[in-house]
């Protein structure tokens, strides 16, 4: 009887972490950060745009 009782308790233990995980998406949606240093309001990031999109109507 207490491997019964100790395998429900470790499965159970995993149960709630998975939950847990599979959760912490939909709770907090993750954050981007930028590559190289920039993003403060002192060294702001810069979009070079190639090119042109044009979109029919």
């Amino acid at each position: 009887m207490k491997v019964d009782a100790y395998t429900k308790a470790v499965l159970t233990v995993i149960a709630v972490a998975l939950s847990a995980i599979a959760l912490r998406g939909f709770v907090e949606p993750a954050k981007a950060f930028p590559e190289g240093g920039c993003g403060s309001w002192l060294n702001p990031c810069t979009v070079e745009v190639k090119g042109t999109v044009t979109l029919d109507r």
